[in-house]
């Protein structure tokens, strides 16, 4: 026991010791940030970051020029000028260049030929011009009338077929074209009863009839003279008393009489055709004669 030494344990000398020893550590950790990094702050001291713009740090888009904006146009426009400004002067060349009296020349031919007028051609104009100033315009007039159909072609061959089967059973019948369709009619009225009974009364049932069909010539303005106007205008009042079943044979006779001299051959045709119906035999034959004259004074007002 007398040889133990005696022990002591200083306590509050180890804590101080480590103290000291981490007070020297922090203090040579601040002077080494002092010298490579950023000050230490205080603790009365505020921290402000200072940015530093930097220029290359993002893609500013740069503002477009006025060149890069407008190129397109103005290279358009200047072109657009240049070449209206060429065709321009090629154009004043030409002309200039023209001689006077060639183009006076050229105002006064035909087909590389100077225009020359004969005696015998001012003769022809001005008989032309004389026969013209003799000519009236006549209106002629369109007739109304209601008349039977016993059939309707889009071929004249068929129509004209027909035609003849009923010239078998004793009918009359014309045809009548318009409109690229061939009419085949029977008999003419002046009113749609009228027809309904005529055709009821006078056509076997074996055939189709179609009565009672209005019906117009077509109407048209052309040029005559004085006594052809006046002859035609007194056909149309003939006209008319053969609708309403009046056949005045004095009355065709005067006409007939009356004909003018160097008639058309459709005008001539009237004449005859209308001689014709003083013959007719019966009743249903006069009609389809006056249904022809009809339809050729409609052709002659419309040739």
């Amino acid at each position: 026991m007398d040889n133990k030494k005696q022990i002591s344990v200083q306590i509050n000398q180890s804590k101080s010791n480590s103290s000291e020893h981490k007070s020297t550590n922090q203090a040579t950790l601040e002077d080494y940030i002092r010298e490579n990094h950023h000050p230490v702050m205080d603790d009365h001291q505020v921290f402000q970051r200072k940015y530093t713009p930097d220029t290359n740090g993002f893609n500013r888009s740069r503002k477009t020029s006025f060149w890069s904006k407008y190129k397109t146009f103005l290279i358009s426009a200047i072109t657009a000028v240049l070449i209206g400004s060429f065709l321009g002067f090629m154009m004043l060349k030409i002309f200039v260049d023209l001689d006077p009296e060639e183009v006076a020349f050229d105002q006064n031919t035909s087909n590389g030929q100077a225009v020359t007028t004969t005696s015998d051609q001012s003769d022809e104009e001005d008989s032309a011009t004389a026969n013209a100033q003799e000519q009236e315009d006549f209106q002629s007039k369109a007739f109304n009338f209601f008349v039977t159909q016993a059939g309707v072609f889009k071929n004249e061959d068929a129509a004209n077929q027909l035609v003849q089967e009923l010239k078998g059973d004793q009918i009359e019948s014309m045809v009548w074209s318009r409109d690229d369709k061939y009419h085949v009619f029977v008999s003419v009225k002046t009113t749609h009863d009228a027809s309904k009974q005529y055709t009821t009364n006078t056509f076997p049932s074996s055939y189709e009839m179609y009565p009672g069909k209005e019906w117009q010539t077509i109407s048209a303005t052309f040029s005559i003279s004085d006594e052809e106007k006046a002859w035609l205008t007194d056909l149309e009042g003939i006209l008319d008393q053969m609708i309403e079943d009046n056949i005045d044979e004095t009355a065709v006779d005067q006409w007939l009489a009356n004909e003018p001299s160097n008639t058309s051959e459709e005008i001539q045709a009237l004449s005859a055709e209308i001689e014709s119906i003083k013959t007719a035999e019966y009743e249903q034959s006069s009609q389809v004669i006056l249904l022809r004259l009809l339809n050729q004074y409609e052709n002659v007002a419309n040739e």
